[in-house]
């Protein structure tokens, strides 16, 4: 139980260390576009490093608008076909606007497949002077803030300390960019750390009984009525190949009946063979 409360507290910290990264630095932008830096805000820095590429793929291929066709049904609509990086192939963008309802749909399938823009879709909201990415092209999973407060309360055992970690956790993230509201925070902290008194009551006992009681929810019961078997019965029970490699090898290897000695027999005896040697030199004679 110790071995998995270490793990996950060993994971937990190194996921802290990358929101903490995302949260507080700026990666560096590639192009002058402004929907860029839109990306560079929401999206974690794993995830933007990819839309970044298509970004730049985008404007490094400047593709060329044309194929623009007006329907009536929509309030703006727009077709193109747009060339790929493959000979002979071309991928077919559309983007539509009713309502507050606006869709951009690719033959490139990296939305669909990703749920990240692709170059394509860039180059529509670019030729529409789109500033940012809409809300429904910006997947929850990906963004920095998907871990909700509930969460983080979840990794501390004892809710009071826990709740006061979250909040000091949150309180940094939002001014985490921001030096003057930092400063003013950490003279906020220092006036209220001057206010408390030392606590100096006894600490509630910490052993690893009382950890496992509580992670457990249940305690030990006064009266144990169920004991561990007095034996093993394994007579039934089928050898494996690994118990009988064990059990061979702690065999010693028979001995040789002419010599006494190991790791041969009578037949490959050298005394054997030097007495059938023998026997063939006096027949000769």
């Amino acid at each position: 139980m110790m071995s998995f409360d270490s793990a996950m507290e060993k994971q937990r910290h190194h996921q802290s260390l990358l929101d903490y990264q995302s949260v507080t630095t700026t990666p560096k932008l590639r192009t002058h576009l402004a929907i860029e830096k839109h990306a560079s805000e929401i999206y974690t820095h794993s995830i933007f490093l990819d839309i970044q590429k298509e970004l730049y793929k985008f404007v490094k291929k400047r593709f060329i608008d044309k194929n623009v066709n007006e329907d009536e049904d929509f309030d703006d609509f727009y077709r193109n076909s747009i060339p790929s990086h493959c000979p002979n192939t071309r991928y077919k963008a559309v983007f539509s606007i009713r309502g507050d309802s606006i869709s951009i749909s690719c033959s490139y399938m990296l939305f669909v497949q990703k749920g990240a823009l692709c170059r394509h879709m860039f180059f529509i909201l670019n030729m529409k002077e789109y500033a940012k990415i809409p809300s429904n092209f910006i997947l929850r999973r990906w963004g920095k803030d998907i871990i909700t407060d509930g969460l983080l309360r979840k990794k501390y055992s004892y809710s009071h300390k826990g709740n006061t970690y979250v909040i000091l956790h949150l309180s940094i993230n939002k001014i985490a960019n921001n030096e003057d509201e930092l400063a003013k925070y950490i003279k906020h902290l220092q006036e209220v750390d001057s206010g408390i008194l030392l606590c100096t009551s006894p600490r509630a006992s910490s052993s690893r009984s009382v950890h496992i009681e509580k992670i457990i929810g249940a305690a030990v019961p006064d009266v144990i009525n169920i004991n561990n078997p007095q034996g093993i019965r394994t007579m039934d029970v089928l050898v494996n190949t690994t118990e009988k490699a064990i059990e061979t090898s702690k065999k010693g290897s028979k001995l040789c009946s002419l010599c006494h000695k190991p790791n041969h027999n009578a037949k490959s005896c050298i005394l054997r063979l030097k007495k059938s040697d023998l026997e063939s030199e006096v027949t000769k004679c």
